[in-house]
């Protein structure tokens, strides 16, 4: 029984470590979404044939000048669209948000499996207290015997 208990929790725990490693990966996802939007303010406030340091991502930057304020933005299935930088700081702002509520669901998963293991350790503890080691398969004495040791004879009349 102690055994099925510990996989169990090894298993909780792996599941919870996994769902971890997705909140990183969302949290660097955010980053990367915040710079990019960062960027896109620049361009916004820039004026036209001002030049500005475009950030391509991982730390690159690159001196632009700004000639006009169409983005073209890929909007999947290698489909690209012309945008402006308020409609892109749109789309960026969305996903933001998807990000941020999809790690909230996350964070109480996590929250959930930490729960349910702390209410494993508490039943097998309490377990432990409670006598079943009564072969007897029709024997009910579980509900009401209290012996802690071997050799002990409860209510039932069987021996433990």
């Amino acid at each position: 029984m102690e055994q099925e208990i510990m996989m169990q929790i090894q298993m909780l725990s792996e599941e919870a470590q996994k769902i971890e490693e997705h909140v990183q990966l969302m949290d660097q996802q955010t980053n990367e979404l915040q710079e990019i939007r960062k960027s896109l303010e620049e361009i916004k406030n820039a004026p036209e044939k001002q030049e500005i340091l475009s950030n391509l991502g991982k730390g690159i930057l690159i001196k632009t000048e700004v000639k006009n304020k169409e983005l073209f933005v890929n909007i999947g299935k290698d489909v690209v669209v012309k945008k402006t930088p308020e409609q892109t700081i749109a789309i960026l702002d969305n996903q933001l948000l998807r990000l941020g509520e999809g790690k909230e669901e996350l964070i109480a998963r996590i929250q959930d499996i930490q729960k349910h293991v702390r209410e494993i350790l508490s039943q097998s503890k309490s377990s432990d207290k409670d006598c079943n080691c009564c072969e007897e398969d029709e024997c009910e004495c579980k509900d009401d015997c209290d012996c802690e040791s071997e050799g002990h004879e409860c209510s039932c009349g069987h021996k433990h």
